[in-house]
């Protein structure tokens, strides 16, 4: 993916790497925030051959990983319907079978109460599984360093191959951190953009990432 933001050349955003835009400049860093959160039209992305695109087709905001990104809030339910889309014929035939069974054991203890009951239909496996409560277990327990791989995890499961943006990563990992996010970013094949703050050029922090920084006179390094 390219990124461009008046007046700098296009920043390359290449799949398998973490790519890191830090700045010095308040207003800079608020619009590049405001622009990848398609909040407002403050910078333009496009494909690796310059085919301009809206920021929603080729992103995906997750922001501050402690107060932005609740992995269940974004994706329960869209593994649980992944999880349908990938079973097997024959685990679909034994869950609606198993699905029957309880049914019929339900309706042959309703017995007890003196009113005639019934079933009118098998219920669709979907809403079962919506039912079921099937989600990401352990969050609270992950850190931050957890959270983030376990959202390439997830990213990869879905096939979402669109750029990861981030914010303020450098406020929870560690430099060796930052380095194991890097070689999970890399098995992946995913494209990661981090988006931070700093009165000083830090490339130091950023070990194994594609490193920007823009001063708060506004020069590229």
């Amino acid at each position: 993916m390219k990124l461009t933001y008046y007046s700098y050349a296009p920043f390359d955003v290449p799949t398998g790497r973490i790519t890191v835009l830090d700045t010095g400049a308040l207003n800079i860093y608020h619009d590049l925030v405001r622009g990848l959160r398609n909040d407002e039209e403050t910078l333009h992305v496009a494909t690796d051959e310059y085919d301009l695109k809206e920021v929603n087709q080729l992103c995906r905001w997750y922001g501050d990983p402690l107060l932005e990104l609740d992995l269940n809030a974004v994706f329960q339910r869209k593994l649980q319907v992944q999880l349908l889309k990938v079973l097997s014929d024959q685990q679909t035939v034994q869950l609606t079978d198993q699905v029957q069974q309880l049914l019929t054991q339900i309706l042959g203890d309703s017995y007890v109460l003196d009113v005639p009951l019934g079933i009118p239909e098998t219920p669709e496996l979907a809403k079962l599984m919506k039912f079921s409560g099937l989600k990401i277990d352990g969050i609270a327990d992950m850190g931050i360093h957890g959270i983030l791989e376990t959202l390439i995890k997830v990213l990869v499961e879905l096939n979402d191959r669109h750029t990861v943006v981030l914010t303020n990563v450098s406020h929870y990992l560690q430099v060796a951190q930052f380095k194991l996010l890097s070689k999970a970013v890399a098995d992946a094949g995913l494209p990661l953009l981090i988006i931070e703050f700093s009165e000083i050029r830090r490339q130091q922090v950023f070990e194994d990432c594609d490193y920007h920084y823009i001063d708060s006179d506004f020069v590229l390094w």
